[in-house]
This record gives structure tokens, sequence and C-alpha cells, in this order.
């Protein structure tokens, strides 16, 4: 089971998401109340227990932020919304490009790496876009805390949780 839970401040505001196992142990030490059951059950011993899909802390927590969000090729695949920035087709299975090739001393980070398809990557090669004949239809950059959280949040299937409690309006 790969099941996930999204945990709410205690002021309701998205903190993260959790494992089903976590958002478990969570509500036994009576640190979260659950807001939404999913469908999904846990038989252990002669219990059977319905897993959380949206709990709230009792207590709000203060969040301390990181000055960045840190640079992986997941974030820079979440940033770009899984899409491809050369031909814009959407897929989870995509690949991270370097728009200025590392040949020529291109810097691996959130301004240079960008979210591309297999074939586009291997046509452009080590070449700049511009030698490709390729154009990039949006510019890579370095994401704001608040904006990776909320597009993090949009791509999760727990988003629609969210929205069924009213806690979450969509854009």
């Amino acid at each position: 089971m790969n099941a996930t839970c999204i945990v709410l401040n205690g002021d309701y505001s998205y903190l993260c998401m959790v494992s089903w196992k976590r958002a478990i142990k969570l509500v036994m030490a009576g640190k979260v109340r659950v807001l939404k059951y999913s469908d999904d059950v846990v038989k252990c011993a002669r219990t059977v227990v319905q897993i959380p899909a949206v709990v709230a802390l009792i207590r709000i927590v203060r969040m301390v932020y990181r000055s960045k969000v840190p640079f992986s090729k997941k974030n820079v695949l979440i940033r770009d919304r899984n899409q491809c920035v050369y031909c814009g087709i959407r897929s989870r299975n995509l690949t991270m490009d370097h728009v200025i090739p590392r040949s020529r001393r291109g810097k691996t980070g959130f301004d240079n790496c960008v979210a591309c398809c297999r074939s586009c990557n291997s046509k452009k090669g080590a070449r700049t876009p511009r030698e490709a004949g390729m154009f990039l239809k949006k510019r890579p950059y370095q994401p704001t805390i608040s904006e990776f959280m909320r597009l993090k949040l949009k791509q999760s299937p727990a988003i629609d949780y969210l929205i069924e409690l009213g806690l979450y309006g969509g854009e």
C-alpha cells in the first residue's frame, strides 16, 4: 500500500504529506485530529484501522523554512509541472536537461536545469537550445518556498480531499 496523508498545521495551513503509518502513529499519540478518512483500511490482529487522508495538528507549530527550495531532479520536475519545456508533453517519465550544457561550463541548479522528455533531450544533445533550433516554453528559475509548496500540493492526489473539505479553493 502506498497511501499518503496530508498534515495541516493547527491553523489549517498545509504542512506536508506523510506515510499512512506515520499518520496512524500521530493519531494514536493524540497529536492530530482526523478531518477526513480515506477508503483504505489496515487489518492487524483482530482490529481494522481506517487510514486517515487529512489530519490537522492539535497545536500550531511555527514554521521555520529554509531560505530556498533545495535543488534536485524531483524538485525541477515539480517546478515544471512534469511537462517538457521544449515540446510541452506531460509525462511522469521525464529527464532533466541543462539549458547551457555542462560541457560548456553550464551550472547544475534551478537557473539552468529544466524538465525535458527523452526525445527532446537527445535532439538537443550537448548544444544550446538556439544551436539545436529549439525554444524554451518557459525559462528556468529558482522557485520560492511558498510557490513550491503550492505546486507540490496541486500535483498531489490528496488535493481532492482538501477541496472536498473546503480547505482549498484552487486556482
